[in-house]
């Protein structure tokens, strides 16, 4: 496993139906639209690469597997 890149993380989190609402010093907090999560996901802009364990906390969160994520990820 290696990082994946945030700006990709962004684009499969929009396309899960997550968006970003709001911003608090470098940390985005993203939220589904139908506030369907139980605790929001938290990205650090510091990285440009999300660290492995951040990823998967944040799938976690999701409700998606490790393996899942790959397969989605190469299309985006």
């Amino acid at each position: 496993m290696k990082p994946i890149p945030l700006k990709k993380l962004k684009r499969y989190l929009i396309s899960k139906g997550c968006y970003c609402k709001r911003v608090k010093s470098s940390h985005e907090i993203w939220d589904k639209k139908d506030n369907s999560l139980d605790r929001p996901i938290i990205l650090d802009n510091n990285y440009a690469d999300v660290p492995i364990l951040h990823l998967q906390t944040n799938l976690r969160t999701l409700g998606i597997t490790f393996k899942d994520f790959e397969n989605e990820i190469r299309n985006l």
